[in-house]
């Protein structure tokens, strides 16, 4: 009986199957490991004929041959791109979010410094603005004070966290905000405070009309009242300014850069995956874009007499690795002759039809750096929150998951990340965001995974011109279980799409290592 070897060397992981039998396919071994030197280079040569003796001498066996597909890695550049944020003329943002708010009403008024109150004419609006020196108790008291005297203070600001302390020693109910940059308020002409509590959103700051009229807008600043209204979503609190020394309105940015570099590329705007996910104004970033970009393939890569001269056997060489990847896979059961095969690496996607192969930029690198940039988080943190479900710290040992059960955990977290999601890690839980909530995290992660992975997809069917509606997902990529979602989600609901299961018994990874026996075998 000669014992096969299938070996493939990827860009990420080298995976080897032992087959043997009458027709030399039957499984016996398989094992993977990650690619040394770089997929093309004699050191991963040379690692992947290490693994294939090892694995054949703790089974039993003689490796007689083998079977591999020489092939360069593809270059392949990531990059994260800041985009100009969108100009609001003179109006300004002050904040969006506080410590703690008070009060359930909106006032607009000039800002004015809490221990200059008195000297304002009755008649004039003002929001009363205490720096940091000012306690609760002075600031409660000289409001009062005001208003008994028949000013108008319509709203409080202050840069301490005190604005319930504040709140609940005014003798009216005024929108009161903390943790404002109170020399920034001062420098400018007019300002707006809304406030608003329980279950109910700002009413008046999303309204690009009211800010018109409030802060007498020309013609030409309706654009600017729109941009503001539209990033105070989703707030419970807001303060907005009027600079009049800001500069003039710019022309909107461009659609994004160009790539750098020559060759197929893969830009996502996090703009677009967070419209997709419904994601709440400012919870995660949206000004900036990722791309990657493919250029030419480096060569020539170590060859088939180099992994004989490394294993001791003859190597036969098959021409196509795209090839031995369909036919690896199309021995999933239940998957139709015609289904189009997708292999699923970390930095591109490879679509492989009956007639025709597209390889396109962007996979699980370029969803990692996504997250990492939407997230504003370490690309290590991202590329564990990326793959799988994420659970919610309630308490120091207490977590809830994203459907809502909850679980205690045998080991306690750092109470300071009570709040935060938590991810799976070689170390354990990780947390790594406590901007979202676990309905928000899973709602974006799974449109990142449309528009990243499921993106590239529909585009090499489209270019493959396949008119197949089956779609099986294969490669190391493929080990994300929201992926076959994801992909199905994007193609639309006419197409059906599945895992590889290579043999019935290998699994999504080694679709290519198979297809290399299967072929060299049978010639």
């Amino acid at each position: 009986m000669t014992i096969w070897a299938g070996i493939d060397i990827g860009n990420a992981t080298t995976e080897i199957v032992l087959c043997g039998g009458p027709a030399g396919r039957e499984v016996l071994a398989s094992a993977r490991t990650p690619t040394r030197g770089g997929k093309g280079s004699l050191r991963a040569v040379q690692g992947a004929a290490q693994l294939a003796r090892r694995q054949a001498e703790a089974h039993g066996l003689v490796i007689d041959r083998a079977a591999f597909a020489p092939t360069p890695p593809v270059r392949l550049a990531l990059e994260s791109v800041q985009l100009q944020t969108q100009s609001t003329g003179r109006l300004v943002i002050a904040t969006r979010s506080a410590a703690t708010t008070a009060g359930d009403a909106v006032g607009v008024g000039a800002p004015v410094p809490v221990q200059r109150l008195d000297e304002v004419a009755a008649d004039r609006p003002v929001v009363a603005c205490a720096t940091r020196e000012w306690g609760y108790l002075e600031v409660a008291r000289r409001v009062n004070a005001a208003l008994d005297a028949g000013r108008q203070v319509v709203a409080v600001l202050t840069e301490n966290d005190e604005a319930v302390l504040i709140s609940n020693r005014l003798g009216a109910r005024l929108p009161v905000v903390d943790d404002v940059e109170i020399a920034e308020v001062l420098a400018t002409s007019r300002v707006a405070v809304e406030v608003r509590q329980g279950m109910s959103a700002l009413q008046r700051l999303t309204d690009p009309f009211w800010l018109v009229d409030a802060f007498g807008l020309g013609d030409d600043e309706h654009d600017d009242a729109r941009v503001v209204a539209d990033q105070l979503y989703d707030s419970a609190c807001a303060v907005v300014c009027l600079d009049e020394a800001a500069p003039a309105r710019e022309d909107p940015a461009d659609a994004g850069p160009e790539p750098g570099a020559p060759g197929p590329a893969h830009v996502v705007r996090l703009a677009d995956i967070a419209a997709q996910a419904n994601s709440r104004r400012g919870s995660v970033a949206v000004d900036a874009l990722v791309m990657a970009t493919m250029g030419d393939e480096e060569g020539p890569p170590a060859d088939a007499e180099a992994l004989s001269a490394a294993l001791g056997v003859p190597v036969a060489e098959v021409e196509s690795e795209a090839a031995a990847a369909r036919v690896g896979a199309l021995t999933t059961p239940g998957v139709t002759p015609d289904a189009v095969v997708v292999d699923v690496g970390g930095g591109t996607v490879d679509v492989v039809a009956e007639v025709a192969r597209t390889v396109l930029p962007g996979a699980g690198q370029l969803l990692t750096a996504a997250t990492a940039a939407a997230l504003e988080i370490s690309n290590s943190a991202a590329e564990y929150a990326k793959r799988a479900e994420a659970v919610t710290a309630i308490t120091a040992q207490l977590v809830e998951d994203e459907h809502g059960r909850r679980h205690f955990l045998d080991q306690p977290i750092d109470g300071r990340y009570t709040g935060w999601l938590l991810t799976s890690a070689p170390s354990g839980l990780l947390p790594f965001t406590s901007r979202l909530s676990g309905a928000e995290w899973r709602s974006w992660r799974l449109a990142a995974k449309r528009l990243v992975i499921g993106h590239n997809v529909m585009t090499g069917l489209q270019q493959s011109g396949s008119g197949a509606e089956a779609v099986l997902l294969v490669g190391g990529g493929a080990s994300d279980d929201e992926l076959v979602r994801a992909v199905s989600e994007q193609l639309g609901h006419t197409f059906s799409v599945g895992r590889g299961n290579v043999n019935g018994q290998l699994g999504h990874r080694y679709a290519v290592a198979y297809g290399l026996v299967t072929l060299a075998a049978g010639s």
